[in-house]
Parts: structure tokens; sequence; C-alpha cells
């Protein structure tokens, strides 16, 4: 018997099916220009809510394009964006200005993620209130440009609500390249916070707004030296601090700090703020050789950082002055460093796997270090 079996086209496929198939198209707008409008079933299937899509619009160097995407594209893509990046780095348009022109992003209320890339403060104070309005939005990416003539008030306003008054947002990656006063603690849904190039460098006061983070990172402009770290107090309004001793990070695994300035004092002061802590990181600026101790980090870890499972210097720059020209006395101290981490040493080579390499720099020496628990 002879079975005739008719050629099966990509209509006969299921709705699940062709939806899984739509997933793997990129950029998701090609479902869009391939079969939108070929039929009923198609059209239903485009805008079924479960149809997701995350769009990376910062490629487009186009204006024409890009307004297209607005004016047709978006607007059918309501319930199911749910990634957005838009980017000003364009030098052919203002890419995030043609985007508010033509689009309200309060209509997005699937996003989840959201990037905005050399945005400037005026496009972000419009944006700020949809953007809090997004109950789904759970990262937020934020690169600021272009904030000449900004009163300080002004940009502590918008950012101080980014920090505390979503309900929504687990992670804010912040970029301000301009200091900020941090003065209300972030929101209860905040999981993981970076501030780079914030200038933000009240750490003590910091701390005791996050006490919910399991994660935070902190830069501070490297050409900027700022004050001291646990001692801010030229800001032109007040902030009531605590004691070191009094706040407590229950939550933080991990703390990446990348600033000037700082002292193993300090790192001692801090760290019992952390006491769950399991990846530290360091980098900056210093003056403190303090650093290049192994004797000292040891004392630490055993005494007020139990958690710690990852330990990380990445390129520790501590000043030398006026010895940077001895060189006999350089290698002398190199040595003395690799001595002091070395894998045959009583602590570092029994609880610790280490890489560690240093380099000489006109009037600095680079301290890299990586350590993972055994």
């Amino acid at each position: 018997m002879t079975l005739n079996i008719s050629p099966s086209t990509f209509e006969d496929l299921s709705d699940d099916i062709i939806m899984d198939i739509f997933d793997l198209l990129d950029p998701p707008v090609y479902i869009y220009h391939s079969f939108l409008n070929l039929n009923r079933r198609f059209n239903r299937i485009i805008s079924d809510a479960r149809l997701l899509i995350s769009l990376d619009l910062s490629q487009l160097t186009s204006p024409a394009n890009f307004a297209y995407h607005c004016q047709v594209m978006l607007s059918k893509m309501s319930k199911q964006l749910i990634s957005l990046r838009l980017s000003n780095e364009q030098r052919f348009y203002a890419q995030i200005q043609q985007f508010i022109t033509h689009v309200r992003l309060g209509h997005f209320q699937a996003l989840r993620q959201l990037a905005l890339i050399q945005i400037t403060f005026d496009q972000l104070r419009r944006m700020l209130a949809d953007i809090l309005s997004l109950n789904k939005l759970i990262r937020l990416d934020i690169d600021m440009f272009d904030i000449s003539g900004v009163a300080p008030s002004e940009l502590n306003v918008v950012a101080n609500a980014l920090l505390s008054k979503s309900s929504s947002i687990q992670c804010l990656n912040l970029r301000f390249n301009r200091e900020i006063i941090i003065c209300e603690s972030v929101s209860s849904s905040m999981r993981h916070l970076t501030l780079d190039a914030c200038y933000s460098s009240d750490l003590p006061h910091l701390l005791s707004l996050c006490s919910n983070l399991s994660s935070l990172t902190v830069k501070v402009e490297q050409s900027r030296r700022r004050f001291p770290l646990l001692n801010l107090t030229n800001f032109d309004q007040p902030i009531h601090r605590q004691p070191l001793s009094s706040i407590m990070c229950s939550y933080l695994t991990y703390f990446s700090l990348d600033i000037n300035d700082l002292t193993l004092s300090d790192v001692k002061k801090f760290l019992p703020a952390m006491p769950y802590l399991s990846h530290f990181r360091l980098e900056g600026l210093t003056y403190d050789i303090d650093f290049s101790k192994g004797d000292l980090w040891e004392n630490i870890f055993e005494n007020q950082t139990k958690k710690l499972t990852q330990f990380s210097i990445s390129g520790l720059r501590i000043w030398l002055g006026n010895n940077a020209d001895d060189d006999e006395d350089n290698h002398n101290l190199i040595a003395q460093i690799i001595q002091s981490f070395d894998t045959n040493h009583r602590y570092w080579g029994k609880y610790w796997s280490v890489h560690q390499t240093h380099k000489l720099r006109p009037n600095h020496l680079n301290l890299t270090l990586h350590a993972k628990s055994l």
C-alpha cells in the first residue's frame, strides 16, 4: 500500500512551535517584518503576550530606521517587550531624545530590563516617573552624559528617587560622573547596587542605607581625589550618620570598592559590618604600604570575616614617593610581598589558593592578588 504524504508547510506547525521558532529570531523585529498581516493566525501569534521580546536599539545608526521602530514596531509590543537598550552614543542623532518624542516608556509594563546609555539629565528627569511606574522592572542601567549646569540638589533628587522609590528594581547600576548625596534608604526590593563614578565616598553613611543588599560595588573616579573615606564633612548640607559599630549589612555577600586614599585601618573598621561577606574586591590608589602585608590581612580574615571565600586586590596602586627610584629597595619590597602571600606560608598556603602579580610603575607599585579559600 502506498502512503500519500503531502508536504508540510510552516503554517502546519502548532502555535507553540511557531512561537518557539519566533523566539530564535534575532533581532525580534524580523518577526514583524516577515509575518505581520500575512493572515489572522500569524497576527494572533505575534500579539500573544507569551511571545517575549528583547530589543537592543542602540546599534541603529539611521534616524529614519529608529523612528520607524518607535512609531510602528514598538507600538505593537507593549505587552511583550521585556528588555530594552537605548543609547545616545550614535553620533548621527540623539536616540533617547527621539524615543521620548515618539514613545511613552510607561506603556511597556512588561519591561524587566532597561538600559539608558549616555542619557542626559533632562532626558532622565523626563523619563523618571515612567521608570518608577514599571512594576515588573528588575534591572536598570543608567550611564549619564553631559550634566554640566545641573544643580547638585536636582541630581540628588533623581538619584535618591531611583534608589528608594521603585517597588520592583532588584539590580541598579548608576554611573552619574558627578558627586551625589545618598540620603534615603534603598528600596526593600533592591539586592544589587553599583555606584560607578558617582564620587559618593561617604562609605559608612552609604552602608547604613543599604542593609538589605546582597552585593554592593562602589567605584569613585580615580582621577579625582576626594576626602578621607570615613570622615567626609564638607557637604553643603548636614548628614546624620550612624557610627560604624551600629551598622550591620547582614545580607551583603559581595563588596567591591574602587577608591583612592583608602587605608588598611579603614578596611578593618568597615568589614565587621559585613558578617556574611564571601567575596571582597579592592582597587584604587593608596599611600598605605600595609595593604601588601600578608600577616595583617591574615589577622583581619581570622578575626573579622569568617565567611570570606574570595579576596581580590585588582591592581591596587601603592604610592612609593621618594623611594620610587631605588630599584634595589623596590625589588626587595616585591620579594617581601611575594613571600608574605607565598604557598609555603603557614596561613596563606594552608587555607588559600593565591595568584599574585606585582609590577613597578613610575612612583608606585601595582599590587594584584587573587585568593580563593581551599
